[in-house]
């Protein structure tokens, strides 16, 4: 079900800032998922955390924000954009100020709760807004567009935000970031559209559950839990340890391949949504999701002599296949839902995404357990072979549901 005009204008200047604003306010959003990817290890010392306290503190964010996203889907095909966003972004500083000056566990572990609720509302209205101002033939580029920008918080939660805490402290560059998103919520008051505004007067079309329960939306959705689960979870707690442990990097070194992973998923996403609106969004989630199992098996392979620019590909790659494969997934939506239900949907495949990295994060230390070897290289394969079965079944689950779209 697609429709191939927008219903609003998508030319001028205020479209291009909404764009902008949508794109700041999911750039906070990433670097908040990921930021312990290297300050992780300072937090732990600074309120003496053992390593199960510092996973639970990991997940939490994305538990909430996982578990926030149907509803959130539900509430943006009903409420305006600019007032979710804007809402987002206000609570998003407090909940960065609190934990920049929490008390203890549990007080951090609330802060990131509250942080997983607030940025929540971000990714889904978003996607909603932009589909109905920019229309269906857009809406792979302009997803592209979104999620590269939002793929900057995730370089920025790397080696920039390691450089800033061990010049000033985290505490720091958390206060900051509670000033711009402040400042962001204003912008976003002012600048974010609502097209359906313009229709009817102002009469909204009810969403529906249908689309979201159809069986090619829940083969998405159930491939969002296994591709989301198992990068977001590298990228936000584990990649550190991987680098660090198994092939015996610093950790200067392992927050700069964490950066090139992201790097790696703006390119992607900006890429592999264009080629999504060329050659369709079914092939190009199977194709990309092949490649980016095929590249788990190359990191469970890897030894300490790896060459330094061979590693600074791989994780280039394995960014651009996941976060460009992430945003075709949800490009597909188009396929599914008509622009009423854009929300509801987006809300689901969110929620999956977001759950399986909840899961992963919480639960990779226990299946490198059961790994037949005892040392941290051997441990980590069996975790990243298991990856690339998962992902293989992911991209297959996707290609048979889906075989009609698949072969059109």
């Amino acid at each position: 079900m697609t429709e191939q005009s927008p219903t609003t204008r998508s030319t001028g200047l205020r479209p291009v800032l909404m764009v902008v604003v949508l794109g700041m306010a999911y750039f906070f959003s990433n670097f908040h998922r990921l930021s312990l990817s290297v300050i992780g290890d300072v937090i732990a010392v600074d309120y003496d955390l053992t390593s199960q306290q510092l996973a639970t503190l990991g997940s939490a964010i994305f538990y909430s924000y996982a578990l926030m996203q149907i509803p959130c889907g539900f509430i943006a095909d009903r409420v305006p954009a600019k007032r979710l966003i804007a809402g987002s972004c206000v609570l998003a500083a407090g909940a960065t100020l609190w934990f920049a000056y929490a008390s203890g566990f549990t007080s951090l572990v609330l802060a990131r709760v509250l942080t997983g609720l607030a940025t929540a509302l971000v990714y889904v209205p978003s996607l909603a807004v932009i589909r109905k101002q920019f229309g269906d033939r857009r809406y792979g580029t302009m997803t592209g567009i979104i999620v590269a920008m939002g793929q900057l918080g995730s370089v920025c939660a790397s080696a920039p935000l390691k450089f800033l805490a061990d010049q000033f402290s985290w505490r720091f560059a958390f206060l900051i970031i509670g000033a711009v998103s402040v400042a962001l919520a204003i912008a976003a008051w002012f600048l974010v559209l609502d097209p359906e505004a313009h229709e009817r007067g102002g009469v909204r079309k009810k969403s529906s559950w249908k689309a979201a329960l159809s069986a090619g939306s829940l083969s998405i959705a159930v491939w969002f839990f296994i591709t989301g689960g198992t990068r977001l979870s590298f990228q936000s707690l584990w990649g550190t340890r991987y680098f660090t442990q198994s092939l015996e990097l610093d950790t200067s070194a392992a927050s700069l391949y964490l950066m090139l992973i992201s790097v790696g998923c703006i390119v992607g996403s900006v890429i592999l949504g264009r080629v999504a609106d060329k050659i369709g969004n079914v092939r190009t989630v199977v194709f990309s999701t092949a490649a980016f199992a095929a590249l788990w098996v190359c990191f469970a392979l890897l030894r300490p002599a790896i060459p330094a620019p061979a590693l600074a590909v791989l994780c280039l790659l394995l960014g651009a296949m996941g976060a460009g494969g992430f945003t075709v997934g949800f490009s597909c939506i188009r396929l599914f839902a008509g622009k009423e239900s854009t929300g509801i949907v987006t809300g689901v495949s969110n929620c999956c995404a977001f759950m399986g990295s909840a899961v992963f994060t919480q639960i990779n230390g226990t299946i490198m357990g059961f790994a037949p070897q005892s040392s941290s290289s051997g441990q980590f394969s069996f975790l990243l072979m298991l990856f690339f079965l998962l992902s293989l079944a992911g991209a297959v689950l996707v290609a048979l549901v889906n075989r009609k779209r698949f072969k059109q």
